[in-house]
């Protein structure tokens, strides 16, 4: 989680990979337009969660996904820790591509994103966010949880934001971690585990611990798809657990990836949609999940 571009880094992070390959990467639900044999509800939703899965592993297969939007912002929240919790923090309420850049100009207009600079100096944070052009539509709430964000991880974490999840913490561990943070609710917190796992290479145990975000785009195809009967978080979530246990986070990038490129709020694309054939194609559900 709105999220115009958001998660997972979640688009042309993913989307430069895996949006040139989406259009030919739909092979496993077949290129024919017959109608599939009506399945049990229980089926029919085992057969959605196993469309998903296979596009995401096609979507992920190749060169490493990027994160940020732009090779030099992809690079800086890749290898600077503190740089990847300032995109987390600002990937609420404003497109993918400006919350992923935001840590690579706040750097510039600061000069460093060193937490102790950042602690040190409020007011100047405060004034970089908000500088035209602003950095975040919440400036005032934004800047507040950078600063709490930075003496975080000065007290708890020695300065060094990679300790967060450094040690091969259990997903649900890391998950509380974030949630701890100020500003960072389920849908932030779910995606950076599932982020720092799947495209940042953090060494994250017992995946069984992970979550959806409870994001738009997602929250769209799984109650179009069936997966889930109401738009509440908490029912979103369990559906998740219940019919993938192994990883249940690992149905938040494909989700994400269909909600944003085909299962659009109005006028969904369901002919060239990669889930298809196995999906109800509930159109009329989730009209104001946008």
């Amino acid at each position: 989680m709105g999220r115009q571009l958001s998660f997972y880094a979640r688009a042309r992070g993913r989307g430069e990979v895996a949006q040139e390959r989406a259009p030919r990467k739909t092979s496993f639900v077949g290129t024919g337009t017959a109608a599939v044999a009506p399945l049990p509800p229980f089926d029919r939703r085992r057969a959605v969660v196993d469309a998903l899965l296979r596009f995401g592993a096609m979507s992920s297969a190749g060169p490493p996904l990027t994160i940020g939007p732009d090779a030099e912002s992809d690079q800086l929240v890749r290898n600077d820790g503190f740089a990847f919790l300032v995109a987390v923090l600002f990937d609420q309420g404003i497109a993918y591509e400006r919350a992923w850049r935001a840590p690579l100009e706040l750097k510039r207009r600061l000069g460093t994103l060193a937490p102790t600079f950042i602690v040190a100096n409020p007011a100047a944070v405060q004034k970089a966010v908000a500088s035209p052009p602003e950095l975040h539509r919440f400036v005032k709430n934004v800047s507040r949880w950078l600063i709490d964000a930075a003496r975080r991880v000065i007290e708890d974490y020695s300065g060094d934001a990679e300790r967060i999840w450094s040690g091969r913490p259990p997903a649900e561990v890391l998950r509380n971690r974030l949630e701890s943070f100020l500003g960072v609710g389920q849908k932030k917190a779910a995606m950076a585990v599932e982020i720092l796992e799947r495209q940042r290479g953090a060494k994250i145990t017992h995946l069984e611990g992970s979550d959806i975000a409870f994001d738009v785009h997602v929250r769209r195809v799984f109650l179009r798809s069936g997966l889930a009967e109401r738009d509440d978080r908490a029912h979103l979530v369990q559906a998740a657990r219940l019919l993938h246990p192994k990883r249940p986070g690992a149905l938040d990038y494909p989700a994400w990836w269909v909600g944003h490129e085909w299962c659009r709020p109005t006028e969904p694309r369901c002919d060239s949609c990669p889930i298809r054939q196995v999906c109800p194609q509930h159109k009329g559900r989730a009209l104001n999940v946008n």
